[in-house]
């Protein structure tokens, strides 16, 4: 069967969308966590600033007073922008322009705002900030308004929108933080479970005193399927434990999956991803080494950089 435009588009789509990701990996390694994420945290407020201006600008066919007089205060020198008087309809490219040169002008300068933005827009709170402007522009251009609400109270509103049939996606960021420490939980143990051998005894401490209970139920697991291959069977098993005991909620409301597809788009999981394959390589070489603690190894990861 001949492919169809469609198909070929869709395929072009993921090819780009993978090239992107992999640039953005690729940046996010230059930088320790720490620093990246006070950054990423940033991102959603600013993301939301410039949907802001947008919608109104949209609606208003130009950019009203008193949203310039509130952009003089919050970015200094973009007000007198040319485009804000002559070009109203590019104003939102060129303060995102101006975000990217200005907010974000370290990670312009030392090479990783690729992975700002690519991570960014994809943080919870931007894209609800992206559905509340989709829902404002609609409703705004249906039923013109003479009043719109300043920046503070839309960004509000857009951080506890929920479209129709859908939940809030800012009401679990915090479920989606909470899933990304149990898959980096899961990468610092995945090595010794590869590995096969007796788990050190604080290291063995540490694993209860986090998963009551788990131990146990893998050992007879594996009595009961002893053709189970222990490492990939072991991390799915050690993932489904902590999905039915930690999120049992979420799954019978429908939002497991969605807060499964946020926490594989988290920077923190990618940066631990890429650090778990060089920490494997490097222990498995010498199994007995000493196992560092979760927190250590955390730390670690967390600080790791790739030149």
């Amino acid at each position: 069967m001949r492919p169809t435009s469609e198909s070929k588009f869709y395929k072009a789509e993921l090819k780009v969308q993978a090239i992107a990701r992999r640039r953005a990996n690729n940046q996010l390694m230059r930088v320790p966590w720490s620093e990246f994420r006070r950054v990423y945290e940033e991102y959603p407020r600013w993301q939301a600033l410039v949907l802001w201006v947008q919608v109104i600008v949209a609606t208003q066919d130009g950019i009203p007073s008193w949203v310039v007089a509130d952009l003089r205060k919050r970015c200094p020198g973009f007000a007198e922008h040319q485009a804000v008087s002559n070009e109203p309809q590019l104003v939102a490219l060129h303060l995102m322009e101006w975000v990217h040169n200005q907010a974000f002008g370290n990670a312009k300068r030392q090479g990783w705002l690729d992975a700002l933005v690519f991570y960014g827009i994809r943080h919870p709170y931007s894209e609800s900030a992206w559905a509340y402007w989709e829902h404002c522009e609609g409703k705004w251009r249906r039923r013109p308004s003479s009043t719109f609400p300043n920046f503070e109270k839309w960004v509000r509103l857009a951080r506890n929108y929920s479209p129709p049939r859908q939940m809030s996606l800012a009401d679990f960021a915090g479920l989606v933080e909470r899933y990304v420490e149990w898959k980096v939980f899961s990468c610092w143990v995945e090595p010794l479970t590869i590995a096969k051998i007796e788990l050190p005894k604080d290291i063995l401490t540490e694993f209860e005193r986090k998963c009551p209970g788990y131990l146990e139920m893998a050992k007879s697991d594996s009595i009961q399927h002893p053709n189970k291959k222990a490492s990939t069977g072991s991390m799915r098993s050690l993932m489904k434990w902590v999905e039915d005991r930690f999120f049992s909620d979420e799954r019978k409301e429908g939002r497991l999956d969605i807060i499964r597809r946020h926490a594989c788009m988290h920077p923190l999981y990618a940066r631990t991803l890429r650090y778990s394959e060089q920490w494997n390589n490097s222990w498995s070489q010498n199994p007995t080494d000493e196992y560092p603690s979760f927190i250590l190894w955390c730390r670690r990861a967390e600080n790791y950089i790739e030149q």
